[in-house]
C-alpha cells in the first residue's frame, strides 16, 4: 500500500548534485514529488555524495544542491534549483544506488512550477 503524503511522478532527467565540498556530479533524477526526489548514480558517485553510503555529517544530513531542468507538454524548459538533504541512500544493485533527497530550500518561483508539473504529469512517465 502506498504511504506517500506527497504526489510522486517517474521521471528520467539529468540533474547535477552539487555536494557541501563544491563537487558537482551528474545524477539522473528518478522521480519527482513537491517534497523531494529521487535520484540514481553509480557507487562512486554515491560515495562523492554520501561518504560511505552515510547521510549524516557531524550529527546533521548531508546536505547538497540539486539542478535540473524540467519541461513541460509544449516543450518549455524550467530549472529547478534547489538546496536538499539526504534522506536515504540505498544500494539497488552492485554498481547502482538510488538517493532520496527532500528539499530545504527551492530558488525564485521553482516550488510553484515544480508543483504544477507534478499535478500535469501525475500517471505519465517522463522521459
Amino acid at each position: 500500500m502506498e504511504r506517500r503524503l506527497y504526489q510522486r511522478v517517474s521521471v528520467q532527467v539529468s540533474a547535477i548534485v552539487t555536494t557541501e565540498d563544491g563537487v558537482r556530479i551528474k545524477v539522473v533524477a528518478v522521480d519527482l514529488s513537491s517534497n523531494g526526489l529521487g535520484v540514481e548514480c553509480n557507487t562512486k558517485q554515491r560515495n562523492m555524495i554520501t561518504p560511505g553510503g552515510s547521510f549524516v555529517r557531524d550529527g546533521k544530513p548531508v546536505s547538497v544542491f540539486v539542478d535540473l531542468n524540467l519541461f513541460d507538454e509544449a516543450g518549455q524548459s524550467s530549472k529547478i534549483a534547489a538546496r536538499c538533504q539526504v534522506v536515504f541512500s540505498r544500494r539497488m544493485s552492485s554498481d547502482q544506488c538510488k538517493i532520496g533527497l527532500r528539499y530545504a530550500d527551492i530558488e525564485n518561483n521553482g516550488y510553484e512550477w515544480l508543483v504544477q508539473f507534478i499535478e500535469k504529469n501525475a500517471g505519465i512517465e517522463i522521459n
